[in-house]
């Protein structure tokens, strides 16, 4: 982030951004804190970008983990290419994809790329994702117990697991 350290708030609400340039043939995925994404997007236009796409998160560095998936599934693909530095004085340079046109890769791949890892990344930040994880080691742990013949301590997690389970199942509509 141009201007400042992200990472000394990343457990701050930030916007994740997908913008793209026409002139350049050039798309850009980038995240800033909540508080600045007015004034970064406005840096972004006044050097030629589009604003596409904007995605809030409660905690910056659940942005993040979005731009690092979809730069990363990105660069997985073959796409390599990125802006030089002297083509971004606003910063941001190595989220870039230059010559997009060439890759056959559009800003409509480059949003549903991001808003698909930012389902994602909110579903495995929920309670119910923490939830469901203690029940699957609870489960596990028993099992354990199970097998190696300590039927009493396996006995004892069954007596906490199964009225999590059935709470579980009541909180997801269930019987």
């Amino acid at each position: 982030m141009a201007g400042g350290n992200f990472y000394d708030r990343a457990d701050e609400p930030a916007t994740l951004y997908v913008v793209q340039n026409a002139a350049r043939k050039a798309l850009k995925v980038g995240i800033a804190n909540r508080d600045r994404i007015d004034g970064r997007l406005r840096e972004h236009v006044r050097y030629g970008w589009t604003t596409e796409l904007t995605l809030d998160f409660e905690k910056g560095h659940q942005a993040l983990q979005v731009e690092r998936a979809v730069i990363a599934f990105l660069r997985s693909c073959g796409v390599t290419s990125c802006l030089p530095q002297y083509d971004m004085p606003q910063g941001g340079y190595t989220e870039t994809f230059a010559h997009s046109d060439i890759a056959d890769f559009h800003i409509e791949d480059l949003s549903y790329l991001a808003q698909l890892a930012t389902r994602l990344v909110h579903r495995a930040n929920s309670p119910l994702h923490a939830h469901v994880l203690q029940l699957l080691e609870l489960g596990d742990a028993m099992m354990s117990y199970a097998k190696e013949s300590r039927k009493e301590e396996a006995r004892e997690l069954w007596e906490v697991l199964r009225p999590a389970m059935e709470e579980t199942i009541r909180a997801l509509g269930g019987e």
